[in-house]
């Protein structure tokens, strides 16, 4: 009997609720004295700092409690700089000075985010930079290893199509992974090391028009994809 071989793509798509949502914001002032902008600064960051270490209670171990909104949350360092301004003649003005601490914190309870999100959007000096929705590291092992094993799966039920109508049988001889990748059904597909899927930028722009109290965030899924191509040889 001649030499038989099938090539095939084999596909996975699972889909998953977001375990986590990542705040990115940031304080920031500017003026003429940089002692009086680098305090503000410094004051608010306090303040945000008291708020999200009241949020994220720690084990003995350092790891945040089952029950804590938020699971971790880290600032940047101060940052201050200076420009000098010019009027419409090019003669120099006085000069304005820049502070700047950003904040990463990382809540798994998204009606906590949203209050937050609110209180956040009232305070003339922080800026909400965006919202990451994101699984937590066990859950993202789980999804990438069960999109592998479905890829294969696919690849084999349709080698085995293939055979059939043939009157063959076939084993596979030569695996290549194609690789994983992420997306919700709002955004492009993006590399699987970036599990997070940014909310609309347009969203944190509305915030601070619309929202007095908490804000209803209602994540999209995450979409895990993944592909192989499997070469099997016909028995």
């Amino acid at each position: 009997m001649a030499p038989l071989t099938i090539q095939i793509k084999g596909a996975s798509s699972i889909a998953y609720r977001p375990e986590r949502g990542a705040l990115s914001i940031t304080v920031k002032s500017q003026g003429p004295e940089q002692a009086s902008v680098s305090s503000e600064v410094t004051s608010t960051s306090n303040q945000l700092n008291e708020m999200f270490t009241s949020l994220s209670p720690k084990l003995q171990s350092g790891v945040a409690t089952p029950d804590a909104p938020v699971t971790v949350f880290s600032s940047r360092l101060l940052r201050t700089w200076s420009s000098q301004p010019t009027d419409k003649n090019e003669n120099p003005l006085p000069p304005v000075y820049y502070a700047t601490v950003g904040f990463n914190v990382v809540f798994r309870n998204f009606a906590k985010l949203g209050e937050t999100v609110g209180q956040l959007s009232t305070k003339p000096n922080v800026d909400i930079k965006s919202i990451d929705w994101t699984l937590s590291e066990a859950t993202q092992k789980e999804i990438g290893s069960e999109t592998r094993k479905e890829a294969i799966r696919n690849a084999i039920l349709k080698a085995n199509d293939y055979a059939e109508v043939v009157g063959r049988e076939v084993v596979p001889v030569e695996i290549k992974d194609c690789g994983q990748r992420t997306e919700s059904s709002s955004s492009q597909a993006q590399g699987a090391q970036q599990v997070y899927v940014q909310a609309p930028r347009g969203m944190m722009n509305q915030v601070r028009e619309t929202q007095t109290g908490g804000l209803d965030l209602t994540p999209q899924n995450i979409r895990y994809t993944g592909s192989v191509e499997v070469k099997f040889e016909a028995i």
